[in-house]
Parts: C-alpha cells; sequence; structure tokens
C-alpha cells in the first residue's frame, strides 16, 4: 500500500511538471516566437529543456525590455518620443580674491618707500557675472508613437533622453543662451625664497633679512635697466633672448616685491541652480542661493548670506484655451508628428540693490501642443524637421 501510495504522489507531480511545461511553451511561443519540443521518452531531457526555457523565459524579456522599452510602443513597427519641459539652468560665476601679507610687510615704507600695503589676511567674494541655460526634461505625459510602416518619418531621432531631436535630417539645435566666459584664476605659485640668496637666508634678524632682500630688488631692477639701454657686459644678440631675460628678471622681482606689499590672488568658482517652472509659473522673491562678502554663495537655508531673489512672470504670448472652450473643442486627431509651441516667461534674479539677470526665455510649459498633419510625410515627398529639445517647438522645417 505503501508503495502504490508513493507512486501516485510520483505521478501527480510528473502531470504538474508536465502541466508547467506546457504552460512555459506556451508563454514562449506566444510572447517570443519559439518553443521547446517535449519528448514523451526520457523526463531527465525534458527536465533539462524545462530549466533552459524558464532561464529564457524570465531572462530574455528582461533584455529584450531594457533596450526597447524606452523607444518602443510594444510593436516592432512604432517609436515612441517625449516631449520636453522646459528646465532653467542658472549658471552663477563668483570670484574669492584672498590678500596675503608678505613676511616685511613692516618694513615695506623704510626700505622701498612703499605705503598701504597689505597687512592683514582678508578673503572678499563677489559674484562677477549669471548666465541662464535652457535643457529639456521629458514630459511622460507626452509621450507619442510614430507608426513605421509608411511615409517618410522613419528616419527620427531622438537625443540620449528619448526626447525627439529631428526628423529625415541630421542637424541639431542649440539650447544655450549663452555661454558663460571661463575666466583665469590669478593664483601665484612663485615660491619667493627660491631667488633669495645664502646671505638673505642666513641673516639673523628678520629687519637684516628685509633688508637684504630690498638691496638684491634694487640689483634687479638695475640689471633691467641696465638690459634695456644696452649697457649690460656680455649683451645678447638675439631679441628673443633678451625678452626671455627681462621676462626672468621680472618674475624675480615681482617676487621679492611680494614679501614687502602682499600678495593678491583670485580664483573663480561656478556653480549651477536649476529651476523647473509650472504651467502657473508667476513667482515674486523667491530664494535661489545665497551670498556672503566673507563666505561666498551658501544654500539657500544658509541665513548667514544675503538672498539672491528670482522672479518668473507668465508674458502670455499663448492664448490657452479656457475649460469651456476646451470641452467644447473637438478631440485632436492623433496622426501626424507632435511638437510644442511654447510661450513666453520673464524671469529677474536680483537682491534689494542689484540686479544680476533680466531675460525672457521661452518655456514649454506655458504653451500648447500642436500636431504636423501625416500628410507631410507621405512616400512621395521628403519632410526635414528639426525640433529644440529645450521646448519641443519646432526650429526649421524643409520639404524637398
Amino acid at each position: 500500500m505503501l508503495i502504490k501510495k508513493e507512486i501516485k504522489e510520483t505521478n501527480d507531480k510528473l502531470r504538474a511538471f508536465k502541466a508547467l511545461i506546457l504552460e512555459t511553451n506556451y508563454y514562449l511561443r506566444k510572447k517570443l516566437g519559439f518553443y521547446v519540443p517535449i519528448e514523451r521518452t526520457s523526463n531527465t531531457n525534458n527536465m533539462k529543456k524545462f530549466v533552459t526555457a524558464l532561464l529564457l523565459a524570465f531572462a530574455l524579456p528582461c533584455i529584450a525590455q531594457a533596450q526597447l522599452s524606452a523607444f518602443f510602443s510594444g510593436t516592432s513597427e512604432g517609436v515612441t518620443y517625449c516631449l520636453p519641459n522646459t528646465r532653467l539652468e542658472i549658471t552663477v560665476e563668483a570670484s574669492c580674491i584672498t590678500q596675503t601679507p608678505g613676511e616685511f610687510y613692516s618694513y615695506a615704507e623704510r626700505y622701498l618707500h612703499i605705503k598701504n600695503v597689505i597687512s592683514k589676511a582678508s578673503n572678499n567674494w563677489d559674484i562677477t557675472s549669471t548666465e541662464s541655460n535652457r535643457t529639456g526634461v521629458p514630459n511622460k505625459e507626452k509621450s507619442f508613437t510614430v507608426n513605421l510602416n509608411g511615409g517618410t518619418a522613419s528616419n527620427i531621432r531622438l537625443n540620449d533622453k528619448g526626447i525627439i531631436e529631428s526628423i529625415n535630417s541630421t542637424s541639431q539645435t542649440d539650447n544655450k543662451d549663452n555661454e558663460p566666459n571661463a575666466k583665469q584664476d590669478t593664483r601665484n605659485s612663485t615660491n619667493p625664497s627660491q631667488y633669495m640668496t645664502e646671505e638673505m637666508l642666513q641673516a639673523t634678524s628678520t629687519a637684516k633679512m628685509a633688508e637684504l632682500t630690498a638691496k638684491e630688488i634694487y640689483t634687479i631692477r638695475e640689471s633691467k635697466l641696465a638690459i634695456t639701454r644696452g649697457q649690460l657686459e656680455n649683451m645678447p644678440s638675439d631679441g628673443a633672448a633678451i625678452a626671455l631675460l627681462l621676462q626672468e628678471l621680472d618674475k624675480q622681482e615681482k617676487a621679492l616685491t611680494e614679501m614687502f606689499i602682499g600678495r593678491t590672488d583670485t580664483v573663480y568658482h561656478r556653480y549651477t541652480f536649476t529651476i523647473d517652472p509650472s504651467s502657473e509659473c508667476d513667482t515674486t522673491k523667491a530664494v535661489l542661493f545665497r551670498f556672503s562678502r566673507k563666505m561666498g554663495i551658501l544654500d539657500k537655508e544658509n541665513l548667514a548670506g544675503e538672498p539672491i531673489y528670482y522672479d518668473l512672470k507668465d508674458l502670455k504670448t499663448v492664448l490657452l484655451p479656457t475649460p469651456e472652450e476646451t470641452a467644447k473643442a473637438k478631440p485632436m486627431k492623433k496622426e501626424g508628428i507632435f511638437y510644442n509651441n511654447p510661450g513666453r516667461l520673464k524671469m529677474t534674479i536680483y537682491t534689494k540693490a542689484r540686479k544680476f539677470l533680466e531675460q525672457e526665455i521661452p518655456v514649454a510649459q506655458l504653451g500648447t501642443t500642436e500636431i504636423l498633419s501625416k500628410n507631410l510625410f507621405k512616400r512621395n515627398s521628403t519632410t526635414k524637421v528639426t525640433f529644440d529639445t529645450s521646448t519641443g517647438a519646432i526650429t526649421d522645417i524643409k520639404k524637398d
């Protein structure tokens, strides 16, 4: 009786196993286009094939989805693209001016007859420029699919975010309103001690070392005068060599003089802040960041700095339909290429005493969505269209 019971349980498991194989084969045939044949003679072979099929059933859809789902709508004949929302990127350049007193600043007037030298270390920040740029963020609510089984709208170019760039064209638009110019730092890395003589370095007091350093500065100046007057012994005959020699003497004089008057270094820093306007974008005195003369650019929650505000104002350049008009309007035919007709806003960045930026900017969220007729993309003609990937607007359209 016990043996019969075990045989029955084994048969039940085999029937369940075969049902699972059939279900997996159905999935593979339906979704992936192939199936695993089941042999009636060998349970071992069936087990191996079932394991393989099961792995494929889970692995292949994941691979296919990772490669295609961002661009295809579920069929092999359509490409899905997004229209963007407009994001504003504000690039702020700030300079940090660092003043460092020289080792001999208290002897500057005595030996070099220079007054008002740097006597105290300090940092002083300033905002040197403010620039704006636009970038597109995919609007998942405005995703559309183009069928590729006819017409000439088959050469569709998307950017890395899935936003449409062009149709039947390879040209790309430049969405940058202003490109900030990079400024060079004026940080001085010259060590003045490398130009000091042995006698200067072995001086027993700071006053004596300052005196010897001042004499070395005067010697360098006399050498420069002799070169420019042509009175130097063994004068170089090559003009380029003379220029190089004068350049080196200037470098030595500057390094040694800074030991008396101090050094000023300027370092430039860049920061980027983002603003995502809404469809109802009017904003007044919103804090973008904070600024301190001593600490520089600060986060907007850091109350140690003065607030830098921004205002956004919808200029109403695109008339949006009222809810009543929308309800009465006929449904838009979804046959063609959708694009944005952006509105414009006025952005101002300022403090109580200073205005940094005032600019009008096109923004997708403030406009409407329109459609290019599918008739423009028939087989007998080629229409080339270029889009602004930051707003979804058409920047160029040509028909061949």
